[in-house]
């Protein structure tokens, strides 16, 4: 009883000091910021750790070393990673082949503050040999593989949607890779494709399909189109 007593006398006092004060008078003022659509080049984030810049010369095994794109303006596509297989011998049966490009990715930027969406697609044309005027069509029928696709970012922003399994052929089928919807793909973001085990020395997430028959001597090169469109599919 004295404890309730006690604490009950606390309170009141309290309650005196506290109607005692008053607030003589109050205003608001405000916090006002203006936002433009972004330009220039965005930065190329690590597809590792994206809280750093990508550098292609920095000699990493594995990575790729293709320059950025350099685009610039509100919307932009700013890496598209050449993809690299390696030399073999030729051999009788349908062969398939881990790439050696073991980070590859694409990034793109979407600083136009609208939340309208966008997506990204890709197609491969034939495979060449030989230089310039003497270049043939080469390698029928063989196939580029992507699986496994995963998105990293450091957006706070809603995820687009990736493409599990994207497959490029040499009749230039149209693949889509990733697809923004309304509200999702604001910042930089980045499609990549690792090896499913750490440590790999190849890429089993990229892989090229040759036939049987198909090979021929010398180096091969086939183009890869990604294209970025400004609204989602």
């Amino acid at each position: 009883m004295k404890f309730k007593t006690v604490l009950t006398a606390l309170l009141v006092t309290s309650l005196s000091v506290s109607s005692l004060s008053s607030v003589a008078s109050a205003a608001d003022s405000e916090a006002e910021i203006t936002f433009t659509p972004g330009d220039g080049a965005p930065d190329v984030l690590d597809p590792t750790t994206p809280e750093e810049t990508y550098d292609p010369e920095s000699g990493t095994p594995g990575d790729p070393t293709n320059p950025p794109t350099g685009e610039t303006g509100p919307l932009t596509l700013d890496y598209v990673s050449s993809l690299e297989f390696g030399s073999h011998q030729i051999e009788s049966s349908l062969e398939t082949y881990e790439s050696t490009t073991l980070r590859p990715f694409v990034q793109v930027t979407d600083r136009r503050g609208t939340g309208a969406g966008w997506h990204v697609t890709a197609e491969m044309s034939s495979f060449t040999t030989g230089e310039g005027d003497t270049a043939i069509s080469s390698l029928p029928g063989a196939e580029l593989t992507l699986t496994g696709t995963t998105m990293n970012t450091t957006s706070s922003s809603g995820a687009p949607t990736p493409s599990d399994t994207i497959e490029l052929s040499s009749d230039g089928t149209v693949s889509t890779v990733v697809n923004a919807g309304a509200d999702t793909g604001l910042g930089s973001w980045i499609a990549r494709w690792f090896p499913s085990a750490t440590g790999a020395t190849s890429n089993d997430n990229v892989t090229l399909e040759v036939p049987a028959g198909a090979a021929t001597l010398g180096d091969h090169t086939a183009t890869i189109t990604w294209t970025l469109e400004n609204t989602p599919q």
